[in-house]
């Protein structure tokens, strides 16, 4: 009779130390991605100043001297780190701040939704905050473009020129191929946001097993600079984070389709033509339609001011940042430049 209990009770003992060495697991995946980022904070600690903001402090990076000001904005998946080629070249002519959106690289988690309107005050917090003045030249990358056309909506005598950098368009999330797009990431990210509080991230980096949008970018670096993206790639809100701002993005975009016009204001507009768009596109997405589609809202955005130029990045992804940052320099020294000449005499 004790015999058929034992028998009786072997697949539960079973399913027990199997749950127990998952546990098991778990644990020592968790303290091993603590510990890193621990060990990440001391090796790296930040470049420039946490601010606070209301509650929670950014990280702002300024640079060089000179006016107008340059504010550099990050695209979607980076930070203040993602302007490291830029930067150097841009503050031997004027200053030129980077700065860290709530919840990247330094940063702190800010306050939900994570939406355009939201970011663009937290931006005007952080320079008053910080004692960065205007005028400024906006460049925004990405979603940093929305940002900067927020901003600019909010504060128009504050801002001088801007310089968009494959910046997203308002009527993007009307385009199929583009919701095709996006879709894969929506559900993938809730994954690997577990993967890297679990250490899992951590462990493929190391072992430089990193998926290809990882890789695609330390591709544009220098092996000194690879440590930090790695960095901030894996703090375990970095994903949270990048769910928030995506789960807003169509909000986002909806803000900032009600801007309107630029008027005259100097603008430039860097589009990239490269032969791959995005490391890894979804198989789902029609190439040939999604390239029409984005040089279109990229011919739209430069309509926005009666005073603009486009540039093509004709070998580059849509990480110009890291494939063609020269050409992001040299809009930027261009729009320095036009505010700097002397005005012909009437």
């Amino acid at each position: 009779m004790l015999t058929k209990r034992r028998h009786r009770f072997r697949p539960l003992r079973k399913l027990l130390h199997i749950s127990i060495g998952l546990l098991l697991l778990a644990l020592i995946g968790v303290g091993y991605q603590i510990l890193g980022m621990v060990q990440d904070r001391k090796q790296y600690p930040p470049p420039g100043q946490l601010i606070d903001v209301g509650g929670y402090k950014l990280h702002l990076y300024c640079t060089g001297e000179g006016s107008p000001t340059v504010i550099l904005d990050a695209m979607g998946p980076g930070w203040s780190i993602y302007w490291a080629q830029v930067q150097p070249e841009i503050a031997k002519i004027t200053r030129v701040c980077s700065y860290d959106r709530a919840g990247f690289g330094w940063s702190d988690a800010g306050r939900l939704p994570r939406i355009g309107r939201r970011m663009a005050g937290e931006l005007h917090q952080l320079l008053t905050n910080g004692g960065i003045s205007g005028p400024y030249v906006l460049v925004g990358h990405s979603l940093g473009g929305f940002v900067a056309r927020l901003y600019r909506q909010a504060h128009p005598n504050d801002v001088v020129g801007m310089v968009l950098v494959d910046a997203g368009h308002e009527r993007q999330f009307d385009q199929v191929e583009f919701m095709r797009f996006v879709s894969p990431g929506k559900s993938m990210f809730p994954i690997i946001r577990a993967m890297t509080a679990l250490g899992l991230t951590r462990l493929l980096l190391v072992q430089d097993r990193a998926p290809t949008i990882f890789t695609a970018q330390e591709a544009g670096v220098s092996a000194e600079m690879r440590p930090l993206l790695r960095m901030g790639w894996l703090q375990s809100r970095y994903f949270k984070t990048m769910t928030d701002e995506g789960a807003a993005l169509e909000g986002t975009a909806g803000q900032t389709g009600m801007t309107g016009s630029l008027g005259d204001l100097p603008l430039i507009v860097l589009t990239a033509t490269g032969p791959n768009w995005w490391p890894d596109t979804p198989t789902s997405v029609d190439l040939t339609r999604f390239r029409k589609m984005w040089l279109k809202f990229q011919s739209d955005l430069a309509k926005l001011s009666t005073n603009s130029r486009q540039i093509f990045a004709d070998r580059s992804s849509h990480f110009i940042n890291f494939d063609q940052p020269e050409l992001i320099i040299e809009a930027i020294q261009e729009m320095i430049a036009s505010q700097t000449r002397p005005q012909p005499r009437g």
